[in-house]
């Protein structure tokens, strides 16, 4: 009875101390990679244009202009936004016509000179009023109308780059704020790359502590498992009901004596490691 109960209480504690090796090797390698991630993480950077920092909890980054060009951020964006108004209000039609108005009326004084001048050159010519005389005031008549036209059309081209300058200088101002907006980025780049390049070395750190963890580990399984072996093998001495090939009715010096009917010290201890001090079956 002695070597089965021996034989079971080895294969216990090999097994449980293989257990505990492997759950110490296990929370070893979850500690290594948390500290690993922990150097890997972005840094926090800042300058003369912001700061670009990393909140570890929400796992976000927050991007920020200095006060100075979070100012002129806002002017210009400001800005834009008048201009982006006046583009939805913009009517090319009206803007056409009033710049046509405004041509004619500053070529209508000039144009009235030259018909003025004409009625007196026929006159003193005895000419107005005969038909070589209307035919040269239709003619005066005609250039003027070519030039009206003229004019029409340069009301067009000049409501279109109206417009268009309306639209620069929108997208000017948005160009800029977007430039501006953008300067932190440089920094959270940079935040990165000192995790990135602090990556490689954790993870090296972190294999390196692993494979001492797995030869701890290892170390401890096999000492377990050795006694383990020991115990099944000398069962019989150590719980009190026979004795092991080679040895005598003297009893083992370092466990019990083999007339012993009780539990022996070494079955005390045994039952103590594999069932923190309750009572087993043996």
């Amino acid at each position: 009875m002695g070597e089965v109960v021996g034989s079971i209480a080895g294969s216990l504690i090999a097994g449980r101390g293989a257990k505990k090796a492997a759950q110490s090797q296990a929370a070893a390698a979850e500690r290594n990679a948390q500290l690993a991630y922990e150097q890997s993480k972005p840094r926090d950077v800042s300058g003369l244009f912001g700061t670009a920092t990393f909140d570890p909890e929400t796992q976000a980054a927050n991007l920020a202009l200095s006060p100075e060009l979070q100012e002129i951020y806002k002017q210009r964006l400001a800005r834009a936004g008048g201009y982006t108004q006046a583009i939805s209000a913009y009517d090319p039609s009206r803007y056409q016509e009033q710049f046509y108005e405004e041509q004619k009326a500053l070529a209508a004084p000039a144009e009235e000179r030259e018909r003025l001048a004409l009625e007196e050159r026929l006159l003193a010519q005895g000419m107005l009023g005969s038909t070589g005389g209307a035919l040269r005031q239709q003619s005066l008549l005609e250039a003027q109308a070519t030039k009206d036209l003229a004019r029409r059309a340069e009301a067009r081209s000049a409501a279109q780059q109206e417009l268009t300058f309306l639209r620069g200088l929108e997208s000017g101002d948005v160009g800029t704020a977007t430039q501006l907006g953008a300067l932190p980025y440089d920094y959270a780049t940079l935040g990165r790359g000192i995790g990135t390049g602090m990556s490689s070395a954790a993870m090296t750190g972190a294999s390196m502590r692993n494979v001492a963890a797995q030869n701890v580990a290892d170390t401890q399984a096999a000492f377990w498992s050795k006694l383990g072996g020991q115990v099944g093998q000398y069962g019989g001495t150590l719980f009190g009901t026979s004795t092991p090939t080679g040895t005598t009715a003297m009893g083992n010096q370092y466990f019990a004596s083999p007339a012993a009917t009780t539990a022996s010290p070494a079955s005390a201890a045994i039952n103590s490691y594999l069932y923190g001090g309750r009572q087993s079956g043996f």
